[in-house]
């Protein structure tokens, strides 16, 4: 599509660079004068007398640059050196009213009226700009102007040398509107796949100024409406404003205006605002084009060159489809200022900016092409790169759910085979004791004795090992979500004390900061926390010391505290004792997973609360567990 592109827009710009100027002849200042008024009702015969002569005033090049008004401009040419079959030739082609008054014989005048508000049947020659056939002699005539424009320039030609070059200007202007045509197309195809409002956006804007060229260039009134000269000329100025417009509202949502830059949006916004007057004037009140078309082709300079330091951040991007994006804007500004200026009045009228200004278009609409094409390729290899890297999220995920799934199959599988053996064991273990309760001799029942005690040191810790598979199994399910309910933390504490055996609960301590400690969470989830925390200062305290619970408010949170006095943590392992499956060398003669205190922080982590260690505890270990009193969304921290 590239090549396609930039090998059309070559070929116009090769071809059109041929057409030749030579074969006409301009006006001089010492032949040609201009006489400016309001009046509009001044007669050939005021403006040809003696006296009125001296209000003319020498034509600058032989070139009227006016820019935008209503006055009405007389031009006063003397013609000399007059070819064969003379014409008059005024471009360009959009001047409105003309009309050219030559004197007769008898000293009358002869007057013809012509121009783009004219039907080409009223033309003697079907051209593009507005031409009159002369008598072959030396001359005075009057050119009445009247035409919202008011810049023109007078060339005088031989009528074959006329003819050519308007067939060549009309091969010209075909190959330009055939490669805007082809633009055109490229954009409504794209609506029409895409159905989004982005191309929409660009198919309207390329056809508004596509239709704005062709209107003044004089080829709708040629081709389209020969008859009905109004319709062209309308066409001219609502498709100026369109393409302000469109323009505006493409190129603002193109550059993310709204978002990065709002002060630029908001100039968008009043240069649209100006479009739009433009188009209402062209509508309703055709006498405001004089005041909303300088205040539209001023807003397109001022509002281009303030939008150019969005182009340099678009640029460093680094990205070639960015690049010819940020190029299009300083691109068409650069080639479109000097016609800007000129149908301002700022230069005089000078044909070369009217036949290569049309081209004006071609390169940036190109650039904006050519960068759409190489954003979307590039959009395109970053969506599918996307999907890729979705898809193997999604593989990844699946793979570590199908491990989890089989990892708790296993734990379940390995939990229930062992729970039989255990069971038979311990009933034996149970019929050996009684069985041997009459053995005769005291140190054979001393060593039986000691055989039964590793036997039930060793049923413990298989049971303890099954439990912990089993909370771990329950955490693993709970990531999903908590079942909460409202729960009293300190009646839930009274009721893990009640799960232990007599001797264990009278070593525990319990002291509360009031009648009732309220919070939301899942009563199993904290039951099993809390109960690894006294299991674990069961087993790691000495032997008949006490150990501290302590319940109470501290602000929006409710804090847990359990203290033992045991050999307590080594420095530097404050937070290891949380890992999964770490056990510390101090502790490896007392059975275990290393699976307790990661279970109850991940429960904890669960109700928004946190687990660690007390630095200020001096006699063990402490443990000190915040909740929120408050209800709160279960999340999972897996």
């Amino acid at each position: 599509m590239t090549r396609a592109l930039s090998t059309l827009l070559l070929l116009c710009l090769l071809l059109a660079g041929g057409v030749a100027h030579a074969g006409f002849r301009t006006f001089s200042e010492r032949d040609a004068a201009v006489y400016c008024s309001a009046d509009a009702d001044l007669d050939i015969d005021r403006v040809a007398s003696a006296g009125w002569q001296t209000r003319f005033q020498p034509l600058p090049d032989g070139k009227l640059a006016r820019g935008y008004g209503h006055d009405t401009c007389w031009l006063r040419l003397k013609l000399s050196d007059v070819p064969p079959r003379p014409w008059l030739e005024l471009i360009p082609s959009y001047l409105a009213r003309l009309s050219l008054y030559q004197r007769l014989p008898d000293g009358g005048w002869q007057r013809r009226d012509i121009g783009s508000w004219r039907p080409v049947s009223a033309m003697e020659l079907p051209l593009i700009a507005a031409s009159f056939s002369l008598l072959p002699h030396e001359q005075t005539v009057f050119v009445k102007v009247q035409s919202l424009a008011l810049n023109a320039q007078p060339r005088l030609w031989s009528e074959a040398e006329l003819a050519a070059h308007n067939n060549q200007r009309l091969l010209q202007l075909g190959l330009i509107y055939g490669y805007m045509l082809t633009m055109v197309l490229i954009a409504l195809a794209a609506w029409l796949i895409t159905r989004r409002a982005q191309h929409a956006k660009l198919f309207g804007y390329i056809l508004a100024v596509a239709c704005h060229r062709f209107a003044t260039d004089g080829m709708a009134r040629l081709l389209l409406f020969p008859e009905q000269p109004q319709i062209a000329l309308l066409c001219n100025y609502v498709g100026l404003g369109a393409a302000v417009m469109l323009g505006c509202a493409y190129f603002a949502h193109l550059l993310e205006l709204k978002r990065d830059y709002p002060r630029t949006y908001r100039l968008y916004q009043l240069q649209a605002a100006a479009g739009a007057a433009t188009v209402l004037c062209a509508l309703f009140w055709p006498f405001g084009l004089a005041y909303s078309i300088p205040v539209t082709l001023y807003a397109i300079i001022v509002i281009n060159l303030l939008t150019l330091p969005v182009c340099w951040r678009l640029w460093r991007r680094n990205d070639s489809g960015d690049r010819l994006i940020a190029l299009h804007l300083p691109t068409n500004l650069a080639l479109n200022i000097p016609a800007l200026l000129l149908h301002l009045g700022h230069i005089p009228y000078q044909s070369w900016i009217q036949e290569y200004g049309r081209l004006a278009d071609l390169p940036p609409i190109t650039l904006l092409y050519i960068g759409l094409f190489l954003r979307m390729r590039t959009l395109e290899r970053e969506r599918i790169e996307a999907l890729h890297q979705a898809s193997q999220a999604q593989a990844d995920s699946l793979r570590q759910r199908e491990a989890r799934e089989e990892q708790a199959d296993l734990l379940a599988m390995i939990t229930h085979e062992i729970r039989t053996p255990v069971a038979i064991i311990d009933a034996a273990s149970s019929s050996l004791r009684l069985l041997e309760e009459d053995a005769p001799a005291p140190p054979v029942l001393a060593q039986r004795q000691a055989r039964h005690e590793r036997i039930q040191r060793a049923l413990q810790r298989m049971q303890e090992l099954m439990r912990l598979a089993e909370q771990h199994g329950r955490a693993d399910v709970s990531d999903a979500g908590l079942h909460s309910r409202p729960l009293d933390l300190l009646e839930l504490t009274r009721r893990s004390l009640e799960q232990l055996d007599a001797d264990a609960q009278r070593r525990f301590w319990l002291q509360s900061g009031g009648a009732r400690m309220p919070l939301c969470g899942d009563d199993q989830l904290l039951t099993m926390l809390l109960q690894n925390l006294m299991e674990n200062a069961l087993k790691y305290a000495h032997p008949d010391t006490p150990i501290q619970i302590g319940v109470h408010r501290l602000a929006d949170r409710i804090v847990w505290q359990i203290s033992d006095y045991g050999p307590g943590i080594a420095p530097g392992q404050e937070e290891a004792i949380f890992q999964r499956f770490t056990r510390l060398a101090e502790t490896s003669n007392r059975p275990g997973l290393g699976l307790g205190l990661h279970l109850a922080r991940r429960i904890a982590v669960q109700h928004g609360g946190e687990l660690g260690l007390d630095p200020h505890w001096p006699h063990g270990a402490s443990f000190i567990l915040h909740l929120p009193k408050a209800a709160h969304d279960a999340h999972s921290l897996a």
